[in-house]
Formats: C-alpha cells, structure tokens, sequence
C-alpha cells in the first residue's frame, strides 16, 4: 500500500435542521438580478473518536433595491472517521489544520453535498435555476483558512 494513502470513511451528511432558510420575499423581488454565493466551512475534530465533522454553509446573496440580501441559506455536516487522526489534523488555538490532501477529499465530498440539499429544497423555486456553482476547492481552502500559511507549513 502507499505510505501516503490517507484511510477514512464517510460516516453521514445531514443538512443543520433549521438553519436552510429560503427568503421567499426576496425570491418574488429577485427577476434576473445577479447572485453572489459565499460559502463558510468549519472543521470540528473529535480526536478521542477519531472523527473530523465539516460544517459547510453558503449563502446566496443579492442586492436588490441596493440593499444586500441574503436569499438563501444552507448548511450541511458531513462526518468522517480518520485512520489515525492526529497525523493529519493540526490544532492551534481555536483553528483547526487538516493535511491538504485530506481536505480537499473532504471538501469535495461536502460541497458536493451541500449542492444536493440546495438542489432539493430550491426545486419549486426559481432559484432552481440557479445551482450551486462550480467551487474551487483550491480557492477555497485558501481563502479560509491556510491564506496566511506557507505551503510548507500545512501538513500534507
């Protein structure tokens, strides 16, 4: 086997019960007007269980009538079991470090997701027509938390 392979499983993805949320007055004002999707990824490790939870969060945003408003949340959690979790998770502080390899597998896995739960709770609206967008994981990563570290400083 490679020593670089990275074991873990899938244990479930659940949306957050209660924090989906469609502004269906906003929807009735949107027409074509264009829409900003953010996205917030928090990582919360269960080390004693070797368990790395990611809750991903976007938010569809929109400016209508110049005023910024949000249009739709959606938050998921997608729990996974690490083989051997403290090789690949780094704690410091409050911030929580997962090797890039790992993360961006997780990530992937999340996003993909979150854009299921999307699809299904904007079916019977006109934001069916507008899907999660294409993510670039990378970019993401980047942007929330490894932005300050050298590539050397996150472990692989």
């Amino acid at each position: 086997m490679d020593s670089s392979a990275i074991n873990f499983r899938l244990l479930s993805v659940r949306e957050v019960e209660g924090a989906t949320a469609i502004n269906r007055r906003a929807l009735r004002r949107l027409g074509r007007t264009p829409l900003n999707v953010d996205m917030n990824v928090r990582v919360v490790p269960d080390m004693e269980h070797s368990l790395v939870s990611l809750v991903v969060t976007c938010s569809y945003v929109a400016v209508i009538g110049l005023i910024r408003t949000r249009v739709l949340a959606c938050t998921v959690v997608s729990t996974f079991e690490i083989e051997d979790l403290a090789a690949h998770v780094t704690l410091q502080g409050e911030e929580v470090l997962v090797g890039g390899k790992l993360m961006t597998t997780m990530l992937g896995i999340a996003v993909g997701a979150l854009r299921g739960v999307v699809a299904v709770k904007t079916a019977d609206t006109v934001l069916r027509y507008r899907p999660l967008p294409v993510v670039d994981l990378t970019a993401l990563m980047y942007r929330l938390q490894y932005g300050g570290l050298s590539s050397s400083a996150i472990p692989m």
